[in-house]
Formats: C-alpha cells, sequence, structure tokens
C-alpha cells in the first residue's frame, strides 16, 4: 500500500471506530439496565411488593429510560468535554500531558540533536516540521505524535528517550513517528481519546457515588432510607465494574485500532530510513529498561505511543505487540545485533560532545554544492511514490539541505526573541524574491515592527541570493515553529502585514501566493468539523482545468506543445471539451480551487498529482518555482511531498553515501 491507499484506509477505520465505539455504548447500556432491573426488583420484593416485574416489561418502566439517558448522558458529557478540552489539536493535548515545549533555539545538547534529526525528517519527507515536547519526568523510553492537520502537529518524546537513545536510534523512533503521520493514524488517535474518555467516565462516576454514600449509611437509622441507600450503593458499585467493562472494551478498540498500524509504521521507518539498527536498538533499550509512563493519562494515550507506556495482565488488549515480535519483523537476527551492541559498549566509550560538534563543524564546510548542489533539483522520477515514502537519499539530502543552509539564516530560522524573530525571515524570503528590494515594503515593515527590523530583513535577504533559490521552503519549514509561539493576536497582526506587504505592488506573483498560503496553513488552526469527500472528478472539472493549466504554464515548454500537453492529460478528467486557460497567475482563484480539491478522496487525489507531475515533467526539467508550485499544490492536498527529488544521477548518490563513512 502506499500513501494515498493508507490514507483511504485511514478514513474507513474512523467508520469501524465509530461502530466499535456505538456497540460499546449499547453493551454498557444493557448492562447497566440489566442491573438495575434487578436492584429494584429486589429493592421492591424487600417492601413486601404484591406483582414481581417480568424483564419483557423493563423497557416499558420509568426506570429503563432513566437508567439509559443516565448512562447515554454521562458518556455523551464525558466524550464532549475530552473533545472540548482537545479542541486545540496537538498542543491541547500536550498540555494535557504536562509536556514541556522545545524551544526552536534551545542550547540542550540533547535537544538540539532532537531538533536536527526532525528538521532532516521534515525535509526529506515533504512534512512540516512539527512542535517539538518532551515529558521532563519521564525518565521511561517513549514518544507520540498528535495532531488534526499538519498545522498543528506535535512530537512528544520523553526524558529518558532523549538521554538513553543514540542519534542513529532517535532517528529510527522520529521515523517510525512520521510514518503515524503519513497513514493518517494521527487524526484518527486523537479522536479515540475522545471517543473512550465517555466509556471510561462510567467507572469514575460509580467510584463518586460509592464514596459520597461512604459516610451516609452511618448517619441514615430508618430501615427505609437504609434500604434506598443500599440500593444506590449497588448502582453505584455497579457503575463502577461497568466502568471497568468499559474500560475492557476501551483496550479492546485500542488494540483492534493500533496493532497493526504498529507493525506498519516500524516496517515504514526502516524503509524511510533503509536502517534497521537504530529502531531495532531503540526497541532493545525499551526491553531492557522500560516505556512504561508515570502520567495519569497514560491510559487514554497509550495507544499513540511507540511502546505500551502501562501494565497490563493480559497481552490480548496490549495496544502494541511484543516488543520480541516487532523486533523480529524488522531485524530477524536481532539477538546476535544485541550482543554486538553490548560488546561494542564494552569496548569503546560514547564520543564526547566536543568531538561531536568538531565533526559537524568540519562537515558543514563541506557544504551542499558537495553533493551536487541544485543538480540535485535536475529529475523527478516517479515523485508521486515517494509521498509519504521518503527514502534514504531524501534523508541524507535534506541533511546537506541544512548544511548548505547560511549559518546566519539557520540561526534567525531558530530565533522567537523581538531583536531577531523568525518572521523576519519570512520578510526576507518575500522581498529578495524578484531580486530587487523595495524601499516601500521595508519602510512598512520598519513602521510596524521598528527601525531595527528594516536592518534585520535587509541583513538576512542579502543571503538568499538567486543561486540559492532551492533553498527556500526549506528555509520557511525551519522558521515555522518559532513563529507558532506567537500570541494569536500577533500572528493576526504577522499575517496581516504579510499580506499587505505583497498586495502593495497591486498583484500576487506565484512565489507569493506560495509564501503566503504555507505561512497561513501552518499558523491557522486546524477545522476539527468532518470533511465531506467529492467522490468523483465531474464534480470539480473546473477546479482541476485550473489547476492543471497553471502547472501546464509553469513548464518551458513552447505554447503549442503546452496546448498539447493539457490535451493530453485533461481527457482522464472530464468528458467534455476543456481548453488551456491563459497564462495569468490569480491567487483567489488558484486557492478557492485547491480547497474544492482537497475534499478528493485520497485515490483521486494520487491520480491528480500524477497528472501534475507528467506535466512537470514533460520538458525533462524541473525548475525550481515548478517544485515549489507542486509543493503548495500537494500541502493543500493534505500529501506530503519530499523537498528534494529522489532522482540523483549515480555520482551524486555516491557522493551522499560516501559522506556517511
Amino acid at each position: 500500500m502506499d500513501f494515498f491507499e493508507h490514507q483511504e484506509a485511514a478514513r474507513k477505520k474512523t467508520k469501524l471506530l465509530i461502530f466499535y465505539f456505538v456497540l460499546a455504548v449499547i453493551l454498557i447500556v444493557t448492562a447497566l439496565n440489566l442491573i438495575a432491573y434487578f436492584a429494584l426488583s429486589g429493592f421492591s420484593a424487600s417492601q413486601g411488593g404484591n406483582e414481581a416485574l417480568s424483564l419483557s416489561q423493563w423497557p416499558q418502566q420509568p426506570g429503563f429510560f432513566f437508567t439509559s439517558g443516565a448512562a447515554l448522558g454521562l458518556i455523551g458529557l464525558g466524550s464532549l468535554f475530552r473533545w472540548f478540552q482537545l479542541r486545540g489539536g496537538g498542543k491541547s493535548l500536550a498540555r494535557m500531558v504536562g509536556a514541556r515545549e522545545v524551544l526552536p533555539d534551545s542550547n540542550d545538547r540533547l535537544e538540539r540533536r532532537l531538533i536536527n534529526v526532525v528538521e532532516e525528517m521534515s525535509i526529506a519527507s515533504g512534512m512540516p516540521v512539527p512542535t517539538l515536547y518532551v515529558m521532563d519526568e519521564e525518565e521511561a523510553i517513549n514518544a507520540f505524535v498528535a495532531g488534526q492537520e499538519s498545522s498543528d502537529t506535535i512530537m512528544v518524546v520523553t526524558r529518558g528517550a532523549l538521554e538513553q537513545l543514540s542519534r542513529q536510534e532517535l532517528q529510527g523512533v522520529v521515523a517510525h513517528e512520521f510514518s503515524h503521520i503519513f497513514n493518517g493514524d494521527m487524526k484518527i488517535n486523537v479522536r479515540l481519546i475522545s471517543v473512550l474518555a465517555g466509556i471510561l467516565i462510567l467507572g469514575q462516576a460509580g467510584y463518586y457515588v460509592m464514596r459520597s454514600l461512604r459516610y451516609s449509611g452511618s448517619r441514615s437509622n430508618s430501615k427505609d432510607s437504609g434500604n434506598l441507600i443500599a440500593v444506590v450503593m449497588i448502582v453505584g458499585i455497579s457503575m463502577y465494574i461497568i466502568g471497568s467493562i468499559g474500560l475492557f472494551f476501551g483496550r479492546m478498540i485500542k488494540a483492534a485500532v493500533s496493532r497493526q498500524r504498529e507493525f506498519l509504521a516500524d516496517a515504514s521507518a526502516v524503509q524511510y530510513a533503509r536502517d534497521n539498527q537504530g529502531l531495532a536498538g531503540a526497541f532493545i533499550k525499551i526491553a531492557q529498561q522500560s516505556s512504561l509512563l508515570e502520567s495519569r493519562y497514560a491510559e487514554e494515550t497509550s495507544h499513540m505511543c511507540i511502546a505500551e507506556p502501562i501494565k497490563l495482565n493480559f497481552s490480548s488488549l496490549a495496544t502494541h505487540p511484543p516488543i520480541d515480535k516487532r523486533l523480529d519483523a524488522i531485524m530477524p537476527d536481532w539477538q546476535d545485533f544485541q550482543h554486538q551492541q553490548l560488546n561494542k559498549a564494552k569496548r569503546k566509550a560514547e564520543r564526547s560532545a566536543d568531538e561531536q560538534a568538531r565533526r559537524e563543524k568540519a562537515k558543514q564546510k563541506k557544504g551542499f554544492e558537495a553533493f551536487g548542489g541544485e543538480g540535485v533539483l535536475a529529475g523527478m522520477g516517479g515523485l508521486i511514490e515517494t509521498v509519504g515514502s521518503p527514502t534514504t537519499l531524501h534523508l541524507h539530502a535534506a541533511n546537506a539541505l541544512l548544511l548548505a543552509m547560511p549559518e546566519v539564516l539557520r540561526t534567525a530560522a531558530h530565533n522567537h526573541h523581538a531583536s531577531s524573530h523568525a518572521m523576519y525571515l519570512v520578510f526576507a524570503l518575500l522581498v529578495s524574491d524578484n531580486g530587487q528590494v523595495e524601499e516601500s515594503v521595508l519602510n512598512l515593515i520598519a513602521e510596524k515592527y521598528g527601525e531595527s527590523s528594516k536592518e534585520e530583513v535587509l541583513k538576512l535577504a542579502s543571503h538568499m541570493t538567486s543561486n540559492k533559490r532551492y533553498l527556500r521552503l526549506a528555509i520557511l519549514d525551519m522558521a515555522i515553529p518559532s513563529i507558532r509561539r506567537l500570541s494569536k493576536t500577533e500572528r493576526k497582526n504577522f499575517l496581516s502585514l504579510l499580506k499587505e506587504l505583497i498586495h502593495m505592488d497591486k498583484q500576487v506573483s506565484q512565489f507569493e501566493y506560495i509564501l503566503y498560503s504555507l505561512v497561513r496553513k501552518s499558523l491557522t488552526p486546524a477545522n476539527a468539523s468532518s470533511k465531506i469527500y467529492i467522490k468523483r472528478f465531474s464534480k470539480a472539472q473546473t477546479e482541476i482545468q485550473l489547476i492543471l493549466s497553471a502547472v501546464v504554464h509553469a513548464s518551458q515548454n513552447s505554447e503549442a506543445e503546452k496546448q498539447q500537453l493539457f490535451n493530453t492529460l485533461i481527457v482522464s478528467f472530464s468528458d467534455k471539451k476543456m481548453e488551456l486557460l491563459p497564462n495569468n497567475f490569480e491567487a483567489e482563484s488558484f486557492h478557492k480551487s485547491l480547497l474544492v480539491l482537497n475534499k478528493l478522496t485520497p485515490l483521486l487525489k494520487k491520480a491528480l498529482l500524477n497528472a501534475f507531475e507528467e506535466a512537470i515533467q514533460a520538458d525533462g526539467i524541473a525548475q525550481v518555482e515548478e517544485i515549489e508550485l507542486f509543493r503548495a499544490i500537494c500541502e493543500f492536498l493534505d500529501c506530503p511531498l519530499p523537498r528534494i527529488l529522489e532522482n540523483y544521477s549515480q555520482d551524486v548518490a555516491n557522493k551522499i553515501h560516501g559522506s556517511k563513512h
């Protein structure tokens, strides 16, 4: 299965989750009614009732409606409360579990290593850089990702993972978590927390009922009140027991949803890095030490973690396969590898931080040109097949991109201080687009953020020369986590100014649209409402015509070749004659068309993106501008496109692999 098939499967799995939830609710309500029936029947008999109530008559009694209504109300309120608590997406969940955000400009050595690994994977895979968090109080090794959309994705790792894993092992863990994003698991996992909260609340309600009645019995002397308290106590105990049944169903649902997804994520992580030793090494350390979390939310988030965070008596209810089974799947000879690692640890101490820093500094001198420079962007070669599936070449080339980036730009991207904020980097990308810096643009920036901001933007723009255009989107990706730290008001003001700067010349260029739309998408909260899918191309013919025309015009073909190419490609999406639209980029209509196409089912998106790729490949040259346009299209279709293309020359590939040794 490729990325699009996994997305389609995830869409269907959401329906399966709803089915499991409804089934669990029906069984819980039925069990509560049975207990209420027998409890009230026993109470009636103790009071000398003449006529026993049959079970078949119970659904017509007020007690049935009260019991069912109370149960459904509690379940609904529990799910609604947790959904409301997590409506802010990944960051809300991070706050709930008490994780601390990792600042983009952190000076902590272990946190810097995590940032570098995640940035490499993000650039290689085409995913926005997630906001990083650390659970400082957790010494066990674990990690998870969460979020509703790519714009609010977070990655949480424990302090134990940072301190106990090597860089290679940490990269394996990060690749595993990214695969959950690619495979559509992230959104399902967050929804599952809200769903299960309603099922689990019955047990909590039963506990509070019993606790509130603990002292009531000693103060009640009458027989009637004593019997009533006994009945309520029985109901409370029953709710607690049924809450445990709810916990059982909850774990069954999580196991059904997540166990196979973990095997898939393991395999995908190995595929991305072409390295099974990193993830295998992490699993071996988890088996030797622990993945159990102290957090009181460990039960609710157990299905999201890379390894089982809670202790279970029955392995059949585990949300994760056993570690040894996962190791067998990715490395059949893992026991020999484990023995080798132990011997290696005895023979050689871990390199010091100073040695690592010197080695990285020497490596930076080689720069991106050592790997082929812009020649890396020369070919496309089955690009759609890499959506959601970055290869080892993507990872190495992403690292090369980071090394090619001037240090002043890398520092600015991680900066969230007022004097040199990462948002100045976005302004620098804007003003350096056409090679000429407009004084009026700089003056408006200075008016909003002070005279020093003007100087900072000019300094950053001076490093964005025409031969570094291939770095533009990588620079933007690195800056987004710092910009996300702006308050809601600051974000609004920043986006408003960026839009005003773009419209100063009364027109919006293709790159200006790409820049603004990607920034806005990354900073705008995700819409939690359900998407209504478009299942036929005939429902989006006009939008396909507009986007395909823009992609065709971005190529270096002649006008006649463009017309012929468009005619060849459009027939797959329309049964009527459609013309190539004029080469006149109109940002608003382009954006509206993308929003419509985002409603296509995953498999329809794949066919459409294949056509766009064919249009770009037609002239045999993939220009930076074409790649940026394609990246923006993929971003709005929620299809992560690797920034670095897969079709390296053999010479470039050898250089990349040679740099590792």
